[in-house]
């Protein structure tokens, strides 16, 4: 099978005996968004400077699409669209001045890099500010403008570090629709993120890395399955007493429940008959829902389970 990004036995060591990366294996297939999590100092950024040729492996192999990066890092690099960490971007230039310069840099004509300056501003939102001052921009505004200068060469390969670092509701929310649109396009995009919540909005698998080594690997379908423990967040009208705590948890289909006031947290089964049957009981025991929402005991839970003792970063 011809992958879009594939790493053999990644090692990254620094000369003051540090080993950043420990073996790392990746096969991450044509068309697939992949997030990449784990602590602080996992080895997820110098994962990306590598396979973006920002850094040398000690030993090992990366490719895109089948290019080693190292031994052709021009030809693979064309392949490539890269935001990494927090870029630097020139304040007192357009939009347009600083996408004409990048592709020209990437050896496009004229034409065509007037055609996707075009393409690439209007698909990050941006049409109406390709003449204005840089230094005018919105913190969401540079990361989607940094993301237009990613694709502005139409890579097959999107690789981001931390997309959404430092961006309010709205950016992040942009960014989202952004990454499911190159996904839709049939994009390889390999992300990096601390946000667990937006790895399993937007992307179908998700690689655990600890301390230089993947712990896990699996699709986010398949990491929903395996948590059995299912969870579901109710708002009453007026808060519990101690008669009506005791009625709710002798609902057989329950397993737990923590009341807090008026919300009260219960666990169950997962299974979906078993949220209908649960609400159904509520109503025709005369308690007064005003909100019924089923959570996920999914990619947070799978996190700590696999990371042990680490903490989330965050």
């Amino acid at each position: 099978m011809e992958y879009a990004i594939r790493t053999e036995n990644l090692v990254k060591k620094y000369s003051n005996n540090f080993t950043a990366l420990n073996g790392v294996s990746l096969r991450i297939k044509k068309g697939e968004v992949v997030g990449y999590v784990g602590p602080n100092g996992a080895g997820k950024t110098t994962t990306i400077k590598i396979l973006t040729g920002l850094s040398r492996p000690s030993s090992g192999h990366a490719y895109v699409n089948d290019i080693d990066v190292v031994a052709r890092p021009r030809e693979a690099l064309r392949t490539i669209g890269a935001l990494i960490e927090v870029p630097g971007v020139y304040d007192y230039l357009t939009p347009r001045e600083m996408l004409t310069y990048f592709g020209r840099v990437y050896r496009m004509s004229g034409d065509e890099i007037d055609r996707r300056i075009k393409e690439s501003l209007e698909l990050v939102k941006l049409s109406d500010w390709e003449h204005k001052k840089i230094g005018t921009f919105s913190t969401g505004m540079l990361r989607r403008l940094t993301i237009a200068k990613a694709i502005l060469h139409k890579p097959d390969n999107l690789i981001l570090d931390e997309p959404v670092l430092g961006l309010d509701p709205k950016g992040i929310r942009d960014v989202r629709e952004l990454i499911r649109q190159f996904r839709n396009q049939g994009m390889t995009v390999f992300l990096s993120s601390h946000l667990l919540g937006e790895v399993a909005e937007v992307c179908n698998t998700v690689i655990f890395l600890n301390k230089g080594k993947v712990v896990s690997s699996d699709s986010v379908q398949n990491i929903d399955r395996s948590m059995e423990q299912r969870v579901v967040n109710v708002r009453f009208l007026k808060p519990l007493s101690v008669e009506e705590t005791k009625r709710l948890r002798a609902i057989e289909l329950i397993k737990s429940v923590e009341v807090e006031d008026s919300v009260a947290r219960l666990q169950y089964d997962g299974k979906p008959e078993s949220s209908v049957q649960i609400l159904r009981r509520l109503v025709s025991s005369n308690f007064e829902v005003v909100s019924y929402n089923v959570e996920s005991a999914g990619l947070e839970d799978y996190y700590v389970s696999v990371m042990g003792d680490e903490k989330k970063e965050g």
